[in-house]
């Protein structure tokens, strides 16, 4: 793979475009809005896979974050942050970013103490400040460097709203994890309300149809993912939006079954073909157990038979990727965790193993409540990190890139208002840079169940 250069200048576009749309809290309107940002300069070097002190080790990187980070538009608001954060290859020169809740307002790029950027602040007229999802497009020429992403969303009657509509009555989505397969996209999502919070109240399976076309002119259809169970005190949740990934003939949706703080993974698969024949319903496979222990496939769905995945922590959300030297590889993060953790397998299906720690998140992120209150009182912010994403494309020869996102552990807006007007990072997906291989036997490892 050919190393990554930044371009010392870019001329970036931005388009709000206008559809039917339905969300949370957004009133709709028949306005359509197009605003283009100013051109933004980065006088960074190349993007090199780091000497790490450690084998193994990510660092933060300055001309990658330069990819992400917002930027000022020319007229109409800005995107300020948004978390999740997946990359999609559309084509070898073009990838699709997903973002949930994406906060919008104004930010500037004239910032001392060479900052990309500085001064963010919330839209809150006209209930601007938030929308529930956003996307973006990066894409490069041969041999050149990817540009920096271009943020899309909707604009009705002035108003900034999410790009993947909302339903009638009132449920949002939060796009999580998508791949394509043959022509169409497919976004893994779940379905949240107001009430809900953070537990989702279904799995749905948005198809771009035509995902070479502008976001504007997307056509697309939602497939329900079915044996989505929500959880609570009698039995344990189920999402199917963890994350996805292609062998062959097959699409396999990585699941997470929950009680309390014990997560599993578990796994399904929909076969390609079925998934692009134009009037597709989703029926899964699942990965079972059988009597003997044996395991198999089989369509009728049996929660006590689902085959945990050995050694694979199941989270909310993450990557699952081949690597030739690593095999499949996964990045994750434990609840309310700091250290970024490394985990192989030779197979898709497992069993895997913690291959160690391979970043710790850095202070403020990493500011644990009870130390932040000892020391600076009942006020201090506290923050959480999750969601780590890996992104091949952008990683240069030998290396590999991910990204995490950080949030209030409250989860109260106000606060995340507040942190992202006066915390530089907060909310922005932070981008780090390191080595392919595996940490180094300083770092704690624990093997699988056999």
């Amino acid at each position: 793979m050919t190393p990554i250069f930044v371009k010392n200048a870019i001329r970036l576009r931005k388009s709000a475009w206008s559809v039917a749309l339905t969300a949370l809290v957004l009133v709709m309107g028949c306005s359509t809005s197009m605003t283009r940002p100013r051109a933004t300069t980065w006088t960074g070097s190349s993007i090199e896979v780091p000497r790490a002190s450690k084998e193994g080790s990510f660092v933060p990187s300055k001309g990658l974050q330069f990819l992400v980070d917002p930027y000022p538009s020319d007229s109409g608001p800005s995107w300020l942050g948004g978390d999740v954060a997946s990359s999609i290859r559309l084509t070898e020169n073009r990838y699709l970013w997903l973002f949930g809740d994406s906060l919008m307002g104004s930010v500037s790029d004239q910032c001392a103490d060479q900052q990309i950027y500085c001064d963010r602040r919330i839209g809150r007229e006209n209930t601007t400040g938030m929308i529930r999802n956003s996307v973006g497009i990066t894409q490069r020429a041969d041999d050149e460097p990817f540009e920096r992403i271009v943020k899309w969303w909707n604009t009705t009657g002035g108003t900034s709203s999410a790009i993947f509509p909302g339903t009638a009555d009132g449920r949002f989505y939060w796009p999580l994890a998508g791949i394509r397969a043959e022509t169409p996209v497919f976004i893994a999502a779940n379905l949240h309300t107001r009430e809900s919070g953070l537990i989702p109240v279904g799995n749905t399976i948005l198809r771009i149809t035509n995902p070479d076309a502008d976001p504007p002119d997307w056509e697309i259809t939602t497939h329900p993912l079915p044996n989505f169970r929500q959880g609570g005190a009698s039995e344990p949740g189920l999402s199917w939006t963890m994350a996805l990934a292609r062998i062959d003939r097959h699409v396999y949706i990585f699941g997470s079954t929950s009680e309390g703080f014990n997560v599993n993974a578990v796994l399904s698969r929909v076969e390609v073909e079925a998934m692009t024949a134009p009037t597709w319903s989703a029926e899964p496979e699942y990965l079972m157990v059988d009597d003997t222990g044996s395991l198999f496939w089989g369509s009728d769905f049996e929660f006590d038979r689902l085959h945990v995945v050995r050694g694979l922590p199941g989270v909310s959300e993450t990557t699952i990727q081949y690597d030739p030297d690593l095999g499949w590889f996964s990045y994750q993060l434990e609840p309310f965790g700091f250290q970024i953790q490394l985990y192989t397998a030779p197979d898709l299906e497992g069993p895997w193993r913690n291959s160690g720690v391979v970043y710790e998140i850095p202070s403020p992120w990493s500011t644990e409540k009870q130390e932040c209150t000892a020391a600076a009182g009942a006020s201090c912010p506290s923050y959480i990190a999750y969601a780590v994403k890996a992104h091949p494309e952008l990683a240069p020869e030998n290396g590999h890139v991910i990204s995490y996102n950080v949030n209030v552990t409250s989860g109260v807006l106000r606060a995340a208002e507040e942190a992202t007007e006066n915390v530089h990072g907060f909310y922005v997906p932070q981008m780090l840079i390191g080595p392919n291989s595996r940490p180094s036997s300083d770092h704690p490892t624990s093997e699988s169940a056999p």
